[in-house]
């Protein structure tokens, strides 16, 4: 690439910016630079990453990859001396973008990322976030860390450009505190750490504008972190004041968070004026922070508790030569941006990244080429290899470590190394098994929070979070055991603290343990899981009666009510939740189907158009607004958001289904629609289970008879044999009897047939295609051919008592089982009629090889269907008609 068709990307990260608090500092004129950016660009919100930590986060920003991808799992490590340190790059298995450039033979310089120490043998500079943090009284040397620039030549020049906190002066902390005098700084701390703050990211930008001035370069990436350390120390305060605020500290800090921004809206303005116009300028920030009423009063105790404070959407603006000007992005996350940056540099993205490039963003899209995977490329690209050895903490990594125990990230390690290291070690594996949950690898969460559980039962973010992912796995009675353990460690735990406050002298009794409110919303879900949904729901609006927890709720509430099928109410409970936060997504997604459901298909698109735009990694919402589109008759555009769905996940066969549906009969392209269906064939063969489902006596030993008949092979394991009830076999398999606590064994059943009964098939694991046929009978039929088999079975006793009052409950779990098929997008169900299979089996089992894909035997299957076995009528019903 010459130097004249380079293209220069200025990258700002400002950690915990959010729109909420920066539009209305635009709107009254303080900050007039990001204004310009924004205004000669495009602006949007940008979808953070789950656990929502700064170090990871900045990582996958700049490697376009999830945590358990790249490596980086929290904001400390143990180190090879076995001692906890802050996280550093070593841990890092992939290239982020300088190393990217670096190997293309482009010149970045990365200021302060985190984490980036020891600074990386790129081609440019690389300071690390150790840089700019004093640790030494200002009459003391401050001894710049080794390993904290590349060149380390260069480390004496960067060193002279850091400032301490002790130069500041007054004038330099009146902006945010004006009132600074009344401040005992004997007492509190707030001056100080102000000055803090002030003094890091003021190193960075000094650092960053030498660079700007002085060196050539492609890639300019500089991260600023005060933003927010400003917000966890001081948002509390920000107006307007909440009730739990003292008045005096409100009058004294009201203003720091905006001093904050219009700071960094200075330093902004000389980094644009520095990079020049024909730079494009990137800046983003990694989550949001709640600046209102959705910021928690008070935190937990617990590891990372600050991190409940951020919110999920953070900032995105891009400006430069070739981006559309004054216009909104929809949709960015934050995996997106190193694919946007290579297209900007005209390189191709890795495959094996999980964002895309954000095409929106230009005035003439390019199209994007691609790579396998940027880690197979050969040669240098100034990573470090692997750590193979180091020595104990230095000062340096000890002031560090106690500025994240400060802030509420970290617990303080303890005097005994070995215990803190395993803290540390089992922290970040619960950061890993939040990020697979994140990615949607709901297996590896499980197996890894099963480990942590068993490791920790008195961590009840372990055991709540274990309970959540056996739930999306429907191993509700694994939940059930679960969450009814956890209840009875927390109260034993609580039990024992109680005894201790009674021990000490003057101790009062804290009474005995309630439940969390946490813990019974979790509670809601294991009865949903089980299928309670009235109980569920009754639940909810017992909570809903604390005080300040309905708005909260709402969202639950309405999820609880659309199982039940109560639309109208669900509708107006989603409605209620968007109220209390307008930028919840899952309350779009839920009011946007209520609306669908209820036949108002227009309102219910552009409800779920605004959804995708705040997270476009959402895609039952693309689904839901293909459904709308069709609905209305707008095919193209339905069958464009069924394709987006299916490509953020390739197992949503209802998708597939909608756009052959839509190919074969709106399109005009029948063979698009053919060549679909193989595709789907073809992509799924190794993992789609066929399914006879139904009450027993319902027919389903019949319809396993005709597809074994037909060629499929059966999951079954030939104990229960043939007999006077069933005399061609049952073809059943112990195993499915324990489906609702243990379903992992139907991974033995892929590519074959399973017979599973109706009140069973809520707990199939969801990470499986089901093609589900589904026998109904006259109910009648079903209770007379029930009570006659079990006739037969006690011949020769004394037992003739019969179950009654069946009818209903059975109608109940038939409703179940179509509702939840209905809901399951990996689920196709075909519902066939005990007596049409008898009275016209061709067309009821052409209708069954149609559903399986075709290529069956449907002769063999026509002549396995025995009308002389059909022997329990309605007409031997006293009273049927």
């Amino acid at each position: 690439m010459s130097s004249a068709a380079r293209r220069k990307v200025l990258l700002i990260g400002w950690d915990a910016a959010d729109w909420k608090a920066i539009d209305p500092l635009m709107d009254r004129g303080l900050m007039p630079n990001l204004e310009r950016l924004v205004n000669n660009g495009v602006r949007g919100h940008i979808a953070t990453l789950d656990p929502p930590l700064s170090p990871m986060l900045w990582t996958s920003i700049a490697t376009g990859k999830r945590p358990y991808k790249h490596g980086i799992l929290g904001f400390t490590e143990v180190g090879p001396d076995g001692e906890v340190r802050p996280i550093t790059n070593r841990d890092r298995k992939v290239k982020a973008i300088w190393n990217i450039l670096t190997q293309q033979g482009l010149r970045s310089h990365v200021v302060g990322w985190w984490p980036s120490h020891p600074a990386e043998p790129i081609n440019g500079t690389m300071i690390s976030n150790f840089y700019q943090r004093a640790t030494r009284p200002i009459n003391e040397p401050w001894v710049m860390r080794k390993g904290t620039v590349h060149p380390p030549e260069r480390s004496l020049h960067y060193g002279e450009l850091r400032i301490h906190p002790a130069e500041l002066t007054a004038a330099h902390i009146a902006p945010f505190v004006p009132r600074f005098a009344e401040v005992d700084q004997t007492k509190e701390r707030s001056l100080e750490t102000i000055a803090k703050l002030l003094a890091d990211c003021s190193t960075v930008h000094a650092a960053a504008t030498w660079i700007l001035e002085h060196e050539e370069w492609d890639l300019m990436a500089v991260y600023y972190d005060a933003i927010d350390h400003f917000k966890h120390g001081f948002m509390k305060f920000h107006p307007p004041r909440r009730p739990h605020i003292p008045e005096r500290e409100f009058e004294l800090y009201s203003g720091v968070v905006e001093a904050a921004y219009r700071y960094h809206d200075l330093m902004l303005g000389r980094l644009l004026e520095l990079a020049g116009e024909e730079t494009t300028v990137v800046l983003l920030s990694d989550h949001g922070f709640h600046p209102d009423h959705l910021r928690p009063v008070a935190l937990p105790k617990e590891p990372a508790a600050p991190a409940l404070e951020h919110s999920p959407f953070g900032i995105l603006c891009v400006k430069g030569p070739g981006i559309r000007k004054d216009e909104l992005v929809h949709g960015a996350g934050l995996l997106d941006i190193t694919p946007t940056l290579l297209t900007l540099f005209d390189l191709p993205v890795g495959a094996d990244m999980d964002g895309r490039p954000l095409l929106d963003v230009f005035e003439e899209p390019p199209v994007p080429r691609t790579i396998p995977s940027w880690e197979n490329v050969p040669g240098e690209c100034g990573m470090h290899p692997k750590e193979a050895g180091g020595s104990a903490l230095a000062d340096m990594d000890r002031e560090s470590l106690a500025q994240l125990i400060e802030l509420g990230y970290v617990e303080d390690p303890g005097p005994d190394p070995a215990q803190a290291g395993q803290r540390t070690v089992r922290e970040n594996r619960y950061h890993l098994a939040r990020a697979y949950i994140d990615g949607g690898r709901i297996r590896e969460a499980a197996d890894l929070l099963q480990q942590l559980y068993e490791e920790a039962p008195e961590q009840e973010r372990y055991g709540a979070d274990l309970v959540r992912v056996l739930l999306l796995l429907r191993r509700t009675e694994e939940a059930r055991r679960v969450y009814d353990g956890l209840g009875s460690v927390l109260e034993r735990a609580h039990e024992v603290r109680r005894q201790e406050a009674l021990a000490k002298e003057g101790g009062s009794d804290p009474g005995s343990h309630v439940p969390s409110g946490r813990m019974r919303v979790l509670g809601v879900s294991v009865l949903e899981g089980e299928g309670r949904y009235r109980e569920a729901l009754v639940e909810l609006e017992r909570l809903a009666e604390r005080p300040n927890m309905r708005p909260k709720l709402e969202l639950r509430i309405g999820q609880a009510l659309t199982k039940l099928d109560r639309w109208r109410e669900a509708l107006k409970a989603f409605e209620r939740a968007l109220e209390h936060d307008p930028r919840s997504v899952a309350a779009m997604v839920g009011r946007g189907t209520a609306l669908l459901r209820l036949a108002r298909a227009r309102e219910a698109a552009d409800v779920l158009h605004v959804a995708v735009a705040m997270r476009f990694h959402a895609p039952l919402a693309h689904y839901h607004l293909g459904e709308c589109y069709l609905r209305l008759g707008e095919h193209e555009r339905a069958l464009q958001a069924y394709q987006v769905a299916l490509r953020l996940a390739p197992g949503l066969l209802k998708a597939r289904t909608r756009m052959a549906l839509l190919y074969e009969q709106h399109l005009g392209r029948p063979d698009l629609a053919v060549q679909l269906r193989e595709q789907a064939r073809d992509a799924s063969a190794d993992k789609v289970i066929t399914v006879v489902s139904g009450l027993p006596r319902s027919g389903t030993s019949m319809m396993m008879q005709a597809l074994v008949a037909g060629g499929l092979e059966p999951f079954t394991d030939g104990e229960r044999t043939a007999d006077e009830s069933n005399p061609r076999g049952y073809f059943e398999h112990k195993a499915v009897k324990g489906l609702a606590s243990d379903n992992r064994f139907m991974a033995d059943a892929v590519g074959r047939v399973v017979k599973v009964v109706a009140p069973l098939l809520p707990f199939l694991p969801p990470h499986y295609t089901y093609r589900v046929v589904f026998m109904e009978r006259d109910m009648d039929e079903v209770l007379l051919s029930q009570n006659r088999m079990i006739e037969r079975q006690r011949r020769g006793t004394d037992d003739k008592a019969y179950r009654v009052g069946l009818e209903e409950p059975y109608r109940a779990q038939l409703e179940k089982a179509v509702k939840w098929a209905g809901r399951s997008t990996n689920v196709h169900l075909l519902r066939v009629q005990h007596r049409d299979a008898i009275a016209d089996p061709r067309v009821v089992m052409e209708r069954v090889n149609e559903l399986l894909g075709g290529g069956l035997d449907v002769e063999a299957m026509v002549a396995s269907v025995d009308p002389s076995l059909y022997r329990n009528r309605s007409t031997d019903v006293p009273g049927h008609p």
